[in-house]
């Protein structure tokens, strides 16, 4: 193996696997011939990022080369590298290049936040793509032990491995302290992660670093600190999108909403590839109630990440719940039903997207639906309606599935809490995911919690209150504190169990017939029929109807 100008060993391309990933051919064609006069023996081509994937499960190659641009409707190339590395379909010296006619900011810093090895404008020369291949190769066999590590999921070692080239490597010092900073974020060491980024602070203070060192004092709760370091950034690089994320996270953290929002918005007009970006753009939003912009949030993140081989119906089912939101704070019925109109058309269109399909097996469309329309009536003011649609859906759950899946949890949640159901809301919540894909989600869950707080403490208190005076025997007391109660939890099948068995007793003690308690009567039973009762529930209910009818025909 012969060696460059540098003394480097030079990169032998004829024992490498390469594959190219280009739908335009002419350049497809120019590029293998390219890689063919750099010695390459084996190229494989592919005209699209999924015949391209579909192949990697089977083989294994040294050098990807991938255009950004792949046809409508089709992968791109953020979406080909976010599952290759997902799903672990390329080797740990694997050299991942992103290639784009389109030298747009917005572009080139989605591309790099993606961390190919490379990312090359066209046109470019044999030359070109040579030193700059041969650089990765060069860079991808320093840090293999690193790479090896992390792809066995063994941050220990990718740990030490990091820590002992930081001491011996000084050519790619800033890549090995990446590197290393991110496992200790992914450990939660910060402090091991301030310690290496302020040895390198006083080396040469570099954007990438001190942007880097801005995260990780927020992530220590070192707020003021991180907002003068992302300042600082933003005053020598006016387009690094990553400092405005932490200026707007340290501005939330000081209740600066309004201005968090101006911030973060300047942040996706740089870089509005990210769904991180976008994660904090909605936290922020809600922080605002700025329900448009969170709607806008969840369709960005639904765009940037249907393609992608992952639970994505849970970012579909965030983006049409969304959406009802801005319905539900509609400051006009007209504003209201269009946002009603919006979301069902969705949900049409949802049906025949083919990625949501494809990736989602577990995902059935008709017991969303049910939650959905469940959504609509408790809008609609409908809650006797949204119950015994949820509790339909809900059944169909259990029928089907071993465990609630996290599509259907956000829906379900919003209804029960419309109805008044506080206590299987909050045991439906326990079961929500905190991973990354629901972080949006996991905000929506605590607005409502928040938001549902107080009604939820009054119905309780209601409610204690009536089952102590029914337990002594004062029925008309109980009768109005579970009728308060009822206030506070419109729908709530415990409070109506406990109101009719009330209306019961009275009914019973009463001399002669009250139109006003069989007026209650047939109300309370026209909330509770029809619905899924759980046993104990149904059983009462049957009880009461018992002593309804026996009530009836005496007074008959």
């Amino acid at each position: 193996m012969s060696t460059n100008r540098k003394g480097r060993l030079s990169m032998n391309y004829a024992d490498k696997r390469v594959l190219i990933i280009e739908d335009q051919r002419p350049f497809l064609l120019v590029l293998r011939g390219l890689m063919h006069s750099m010695g390459a023996t084996e190229v494989v081509t592919k005209s699209s990022a999924e015949q391209a994937l579909s192949l990697c499960k089977k083989r294994k190659f040294d050098i990807v080369i991938c255009d950004l641009h792949l046809g409508s409707d089709k992968k791109n190339g953020f979406e080909f590298i976010e599952e290759l590395k997902m799903r672990r379909l390329a080797k740990p010296d694997c050299i991942v290049m992103l290639i784009s006619a389109d030298s747009t900011r917005p572009y080139v810093l989605g591309s790099l936040e993606r961390t190919p090895d490379d990312y090359l404008i066209k046109p470019f020369s044999q030359n070109q793509l040579s030193t700059r291949l041969e650089r990765c190769w060069h860079k991808r066999q320093v840090l293999l032990p690193i790479y090896q590590a992390l792809d066995n999921a063994d941050l220990t070692e990718a740990q030490k491995e990091a820590e002992k080239l930081l001491k011996t490597n000084k050519s790619y010092r800033g890549s090995i302290a990446r590197l290393l900073v991110e496992i200790y974020w992914r450990e939660k060491r910060f402090e091991q992660a301030l310690s290496v980024l302020s040895d390198f602070d006083e080396d040469r203070p570099v954007p990438w670093l001190q942007t880097a060192l801005a995260r990780n004092w927020l992530k220590l709760g070192q707020i003021d600190k991180a907002r003068k370091t992302a300042c600082a950034v933003v005053q020598q690089s006016k387009f690094n999108a990553e400092a405005y994320d932490v200026i707007a996270e340290c501005q939330l953290h000081n209740n600066e909403p309004e201005a968090a929002a101006e911030t973060i918005k300047q942040a996706i007009k740089i870089s509005p590839y990210s769904t991180d970006r976008h994660h904090i753009a909605s936290e922020i939003a809600r922080e605002n109630a700025d329900y448009v912009m969170i709607s806008e949030c969840a369709l960005a993140i639904w765009k940037l990440s249907r393609k992608v081989t992952r639970n994505n119906a849970n970012v579909w089912c965030n983006y049409i719940g969304s959406i009802l939101e801005v319905a539900e704070h509609a400051d006009d019925k007209r504003t209201r039903n269009k946002y009603q109109h919006e979301a069902s058309l969705a949900v049409q269109r949802g049906k025949s997207d083919d990625y949501l399909s494809r990736y989602n097996d577990d995902f059935d469309f008709t017991i969303y639906e049910a939650l959905f329309n469940a959504r609509l009536h408790s809008l609609d003011g409908k809650l006797i309606e949204a119950k015994r649609v949820l509790s339909g859906g809900q059944q169909a759950i259990e029928e089907k599935y071993d465990h609630y899946p996290q599509s259907y949890i956000p829906d379900s949640i919003k209804v029960l809490y419309a109805v008044g159901e506080y206590d299987e809301a909050e045991a439906l919540a326990a079961l929500a995911s905190d991973d990354q894909m629901n972080r949006f989600t996991d905000s929506t869950l605590k607005s409502e919690q928040t938001k549902a707080l107080e009604k939820r403490q009054l119905y309780a208190r209601h409610n204690k209150e009536g089952i102590d005076h029914y337990q002594a025997g004062d029925y008309t007391a109980a009768r109005r504190s579970f009728t308060s109660a009822l206030q506070f939890a419109p729908v709530n099948t415990g409070v109506a169990l406990n109101l009719l068995q009330c209306v019961v007793k009275l009914m019973h003690a009463q001399t002669k017939q009250e139109p006003g308690l069989q007026n209650e009567s047939r109300r309370l039973l026209t909330m509770l029929e029809g619905q899924s009762l759980k046993q104990q529930y149904a059983q009462k209910l049957s009880d009461l109807k018992e002593e309804l009818s026996g009530l009836t025909s005496k007074a008959a």
